[in-house]
C-alpha cells in the first residue's frame, strides 16, 4: 500500500499571458538595474582575435553566477562553455532527485547586487506573492527554469553541448588552450584565465565502495547517473546510503514501481542535523577564509564527518510506500552476483551475517576529491598545490587532497615550482568541491555561492589590475582631457555644465 503524498509541489501559475509579462517586465528591471549601478568604463584590455579574457567550463548555477559576478566589474570577453542543451542549468533535470531545494529560500545568492533578480522577484512574477509566502522550499523544477531566465537575463555567451576534454599550458602569449568536442568535431579555445565550476564532480569524481564498484555495470549505478526508473519497475533496489541522495532515488524507484527498495545505512541513524543552516551567516560564508589554516584543519575534520541529511518530507516520500525498509547499523563484508531463480541477482551479506538479494545497487555514497579524476587538469597536477603539499597534517588524510586555494578560489603552485608555473597556475580557479578546506561552505552551493562569486570576481579584478598597470599608469600620465577651456567669462553658446560623459 502506498500512502497519500502531495502530489505536487509547485503551486498553479498565473495565467501563461500574465506571468509571460511579469517575467518579461522583471529582466527588463534586472537590465536597467544592471545599467544603473554598474561601472560605465571599459578598462580590461581586449583579448586576442578569438581569444576569451575568461573561459567558465560549467553552464550551472556556480558557472553562471562567475560570468555574472565578472561583468558586475565590467570584466568582458568572458565565454561559458556547457556540456547539457539549453533547457538544463546544471543538475535540475537531471540527476537531482528531490522535490524542493534543501536551502532555506531568502538567501543571499547569485543575483548579487540585483534585487530584481533573486529567485523571490522570479517566483513572484510566475505564481503571484501569495505563493511566494506559501512556499518554504523552492521546487526543483522552477530552479532550473529560474537559472535559464537569470542566464538570459543576465546575458551570459554560453555555448552549449560543448564537453572540455583537455586543458594545456599558456601559450607564448599567456593563453591557455582548451580542447572541446561539440556535435563531433573538435574546437579549440584560448583564454588568460580559466574558471572549472562543474558541479559536484568537478573535485574529482563519484564515490563507489570497492564493494560496489566490483559490481557488473548493469547491476550497479551511482546517484548521479543518467538511471532508467522506469526499467526498476518490478525490481528490487538496495540502497547504499541514508544521506538527502538516497532517499530521493529510493522515492525515485519506488514511485516508479519498483517491488521493493531496501536502504543500507552504517550509522545507527540517518542523518539528522544539517550543519550547513549553522554555517549560513556572514562570518562563515564570507571569512572561514582568513582563519589561520590550523582553525580551518579542525572545522573541516570535524565538519567532514557530517553527512547531508535528507528533507522531512523525503523521508515522509519513502516511507509512505510499505515496500520501504530502512535498515541501520548495518556494514557489507561481500557483494556479488549470482544465478537466482529468476536470473542474475546481487547478492549482499552484511557484518550481521544477513543476505540481502536485490535487482540493482544504487550507490548513494557521494563523491571523492581527487583532481587526478579530472582529465582537464591533468597537465597541471604536478605543479597544484594541495592541503597535503601545504599543511603536514593533512598529509595522509582524504581531506589532504583538497587544493590549497588562494582568497579568490585559484590554485597555487606547488613550492618548488617553475616560474613559469607560479605565473599561471593562480590563473585556474577552482569553483567545486575540493574547495571545503579552504573556503567551507563558500563556493559553488547555495550556502554560500554569493561569497564565493564575490571572492572569485575580486580576485580576478585585481589580478588583471596588476597585471596591466604599468599601462594603466602610462595612460593616466598621458591623460589630456581638458575641462577647463575658456579661463575667462561664460560666452554665450557655451554650456555650463557637461552635457556628455567627461571620458
Amino acid at each position: 500500500m502506498t500512502r497519500v503524498i502531495p502530489r505536487r509541489h509547485r503551486p498553479a501559475p498565473l495565467p501563461e499571458d500574465v506571468a509571460r509579462t511579469n517575467l518579461e517586465s522583471l529582466a527588463a528591471q534586472a537590465r536597467a538595474d544592471m545599467a544603473l549601478i554598474g561601472h560605465n568604463h571599459d578598462w580590461v584590455p581586449a583579448p586576442a582575435e578569438g581569444a576569451w579574457n575568461v573561459l567558465v567550463i560549467g553552464g550551472g548555477q556556480a558557472g553562471l553566477g562567475a560570468a555574472f559576478a565578472l561583468s558586475r566589474h565590467r570584466i568582458g570577453g568572458v565565454k561559458v562553455l556547457e556540456a547539457g542543451p539549453p533547457q538544463e542549468a546544471g543538475c535540475w533535470t537531471r540527476y537531482a532527485r528531490m522535490h524542493t531545494l534543501r536551502s532555506p529560500k531568502n538567501m543571499k545568492g547569485i543575483e548579487l547586487d540585483i534585487p530584481a533578480l533573486h529567485t523571490e522577484r522570479w517566483f513572484e512574477a510566475k505564481y503571484g506573492a501569495e505563493a511566494w509566502a506559501a512556499t518554504d522550499l523552492t521546487p526543483r523544477e522552477d530552479w532550473n527554469e529560474y537559472l535559464t531566465w537569470y542566464r538570459e537575463t543576465t546575458g551570459a555567451d554560453v555555448d552549449f553541448h560543448t564537453r572540455v576534454t583537455g586543458v594545456t599550458r599558456p601559450d607564448d602569449d599567456g593563453y591557455f588552450h582548451v580542447s572541446a568536442v561539440h556535435g563531433g568535431a573538435s574546437l579549440t579555445y584560448r583564454a588568460r584565465r580559466i574558471v572549472f565550476a562543474m558541479g559536484l564532480v568537478g573535485g574529482g569524481g563519484t564515490f563507489l565502495p570497492p564493494l560496489v564498484e566490483a559490481l557488473p555495470t548493469p547491476f550497479r549505478a551511482h546517484t548521479e547517473d543518467p538511471i532508467d526508473f522506469v526499467a526498476l519497475r518490478g525490481k528490487r533496489v538496495i540502497v547504499l546510503g541514508g544521506g538527502a541522495s538516497g532517499f530521493d532515488n529510493a522515492s525515485a524507484a519506488l514511485e516508479a514501481g519498483a517491488a521493493s527498495v531496501e536502504m543500507h545505512v552504517r550509522r545507527a541513524d540517518i542523518p539528522r542535523q544539517n550543519s550547513l543552516r549553522w554555517m549560513e551567516f556572514p562570518g562563515m560564508q564570507e571569512h572561514f577564509f582568513d582563519l589561520s589554516d590550523e582553525e580551518k584543519w579542525e572545522f573541516s575534520l570535524f565538519n567532514g564527518g557530517l553527512p547531508q541529511p535528507p528533507t522531512q518530507a523525503s523521508v515522509w516520500r519513502a516511507f509512505a510506500h510499505d515496500n520501504f525498509r530502512l535498515l541501520t547499523d548495518t556494514r557489507w563484508v561481500s557483494a556479488d552476483v549470482r544465478d537466482g531463480a529468476s536470473g542474475p541477482e546481487v547478492s549482499v551479506t552484511d557484518d550481521h551475517g544477513e543476505e540481502h538479494l536485490g535487482d540493482v545497487v544504487i550507490s548513494a555514497t557521494g563523491y571523492a576529491v581527487d583532481l587526478g579524476q579530472r582529465p582537464e587538469l591533468r597537465e597541471f597536477l604536478p605543479d597544484i598545490a594541495l592541503w597535503s603539499d601545504r599543511f603536514p597534517p593533512a598529509d595522509g588524510h582524504p581531506l589532504g587532497q583538497c587544493p590549497y586555494l588562494g582568497d579568490g578560489f585559484q590554485f597555487q603552485a606547488k613550492q618548488g615550482a617553475s616560474a613559469d608555473a607560479e605565473s599561471y597556475i593562480p590563473r585556474l580557479f577552482h569553483l567545486s568541491t575540493g574547495a571545503r578546506a579552504s573556503h567551507a561552505v563558500a563556493g559553488n552551493q547555495l550556502s554560500g555561492i554569493y561569497a564565493g562569486l564575490t571572492r572569485l570576481a575580486n580576485r580576478v579584478a585585481t589580478d588583471v589590475t596588476r597585471e596591466n598597470w604599468p599601462d594603466f599608469f602610462a595612460g593616466f600620465q598621458a591623460f589630456e582631457h581638458e575641462e577647463v577651456g575658456n579661463v575667462g567669462r561664460h560666452r554665450d553658446g557655451e554650456a555650463w555644465f557637461p552635457v556628455a560623459p567627461r571620458y
